[in-house]
């Protein structure tokens, strides 16, 4: 088992329920960018995952609205969730372990993963500042790196 920085004191092994951020905001397929751009303003979040159905079909970020919806022309009013939203979007599960997330996060380029439960229904999201309270610094340092390289 891989064993993550907890205290000051002690290794021990740390899931992702304990440290991913509940309660995600959610849209669904059909909302507009518009709206989409009003959710993430208001509460001051990056991204937003995309559901239908009760099951996840994407993601949408700040990003994702800048270059699939501005920067292309498009009206923002009847851009769609499905018409920028980014997928298929890599999950994590929230009895996994942080240092498996950040692997997926480094491996994908990713600085935010939803998190699912094993009936695959969201219950939360995982960023990068998650793993900057909660886990070694080398493991967001590879991180970021990896999302840099990808976007430099």
């Amino acid at each position: 088992m891989k064993m993550q920085w907890k205290s000051k004191t002690k290794w021990e092994p740390i899931t992702i329920k304990e440290n991913m951020s509940p309660n995600a905001a959610s849209v669904g397929p059909e909302t507009s960018a518009k709206d989409i751009a009003r959710v993430l303003r208001d509460r001051k979040i990056g991204c937003v995952p995309v559901m239908e159905n009760d099951r996840l079909i994407g993601m949408i970020t700040d990003r994702d609205i800048t270059i699939r919806t501005v920067a292309e022309g498009r009206d923002t009013g009847s851009a769609t969730a499905r018409d920028i939203m980014s997928a298929p979007v890599c999950v994590c599960h929230e009895d996994d372990l942080l240092a498996d997330a950040a692997q997926i996060m480094e491996d994908n380029h990713v600085r935010r993963l939803p998190v699912l439960d094993r009936d695959e229904r969201l219950v939360g999201i995982l960023t990068s500042d998650d793993l900057a309270w909660h886990t070694d610094h080398r493991l967001l340092g590879d991180v970021i790196q990896s999302v840099y390289e990808r976007h430099g």
